[in-house]
């Protein structure tokens, strides 16, 4: 069983779909400081299971550890350099099908005629757009787009963790950045 729910838990990891954007010409490791604006949630109001504060300190906390493990400071004003913000939401997503006649058992009595061959299964599915920009021009520099993640395994903060992780995941070190340069 605990075998079943890692390979669930993996599995459900490796359908995320993130795509990466950077705007060309554009060094993130000259940027210094960063902070988090407070995003949108799309997550219809009588479908929320957390609520918005919730959402904002989760992202929160999971951007900081992600930025500043990368060399990046965070600052609660407005002197940072760079602003992060997100649209999140969540919805169910039912599918549905019919299994059809093959794979059945003989009938034993005549109500196993009619039965029904239809399936459905509800789960739940979010997204996640983080935007990064210059705090100064507004200029947009970094998105990440992250679809079909699986919320019906986990609470929000382990999810929200894995995904932060993998948007992250290429984003520059200014750690990097510093041992480049003296390299050179």
């Amino acid at each position: 069983m605990l075998c079943l729910t890692f390979m669930t838990i993996a599995l459900s990891a490796q359908a995320q779909t993130v795509k990466i954007r950077t705007e060309n010409n554009v060094d993130l490791t000259r940027y210094e400081t960063f902070t988090i604006l407070k995003g949108e949630s799309v997550t219809p109001k009588d479908e929320k299971l957390a609520s918005d504060k919730a959402l904002f300190e989760a992202i929160t906390n999971g951007v900081r550890r992600e930025l500043e493990d990368r060399g990046y400071r965070y600052v609660g004003d407005s002197t940072a350099q760079l602003n992060v913000s997100y649209v999140a939401g969540a919805f169910d997503f039912t599918d549905a099908g019919n299994v059809g006649p093959l794979g059945q058992a003989p009938a034993s009595d005549p109500s196993d005629l009619n039965q029904s061959r239809a399936w459905s299964k509800t789960s739940r599915e979010g997204m996640l757009v983080l935007d990064i920009s210059d705090a100064a021009t507004k200029k947009a520099l970094w998105k990440a787009e992250t679809e079909n993640i699986e919320l019906d395994h986990g609470d929000l903060v382990r999810v929200l963790d894995g995904v932060l992780y993998k948007s992250f995941k290429k984003f520059p070190s200014r750690v990097e950045g510093k041992k480049k340069k003296k390299k050179k």
